[in-house]
């Protein structure tokens, strides 16, 4: 929902959206596939809290090389050859890794600094040229949200932020994200903390 919040000027336009891309022939709805729309402020915002980490250091990098450019990108997801839910993406034109195993996932990254109806279309007509071999030509949104129904529940999300008097994050989720991240509780008590600014 927060998506349309930002296209009908609600909020700030969303930094990231995950979208599905259906093939529709007659009224039947096929699945090709789904990936993540990353803004370059999304990118850009999510940099404070990589840079130290050694093991995201060529994750970074790739950031870093997006951030000066002005095309669109894309990041690729490997699962290791003996990993237990080892999985491929079944589509053509997909670079390999070192193993010679396709991704599991992508993401694109957009030069947008916002993902609007624009960065959408572009971004799925890129992809379905790229990946399915299919120009696309029209481009419907599945779930389609009107202005009234954006409206009100972005003003009942407000009113229930409005009505919170203070946020606690649970011991245990505090400590999962401390193994999770290889972060001390200050560290992740920031990002929480900058998550619901």
């Amino acid at each position: 929902m927060n998506y349309w919040w930002g296209i009908y000027g609600f909020s700030g336009l969303e930094g990231w959206e995950d979208i599905i891309i259906y093939e529709k022939k007659d009224q039947e709805y096929t699945r090709l596939g789904s990936t993540c729309i990353c803004s370059k402020n999304y990118l850009r915002d999510g940099l404070e809290s990589l840079e130290n980490d050694a093991e995201e250091k060529d994750f970074v990098e790739h950031i870093k090389e997006h951030l000066v450019g002005n095309e669109i990108q894309y990041y690729y997801y490997y699962d290791g050859p003996n990993d237990e839910d080892f999985y491929e993406l079944p589509y053509e034109n997909l670079p390999k890794n070192e193993y010679n195993i396709k991704p599991r996932s992508f993401e694109i990254w957009h030069p947008d600094k916002g993902i609007n109806q624009k960065t959408i279309n572009e971004c799925v007509q890129e992809i379905c040229l790229r990946f399915f071999n299919i120009k696309a030509i029209s481009i419907e949104y599945y779930e389609t949200v009107t202005t009234e129904e954006a409206c009100l529940s972005y003003l009942e999300e407000r009113t229930r932020w409005a009505n919170a008097k203070e946020f606690v994050f649970a011991d245990n989720l505090i400590e999962d994200l401390m193994n999770k991240m290889s972060k001390s509780k200050d560290e992740v008590l920031k990002i929480l903390n900058n998550s619901i600014k």
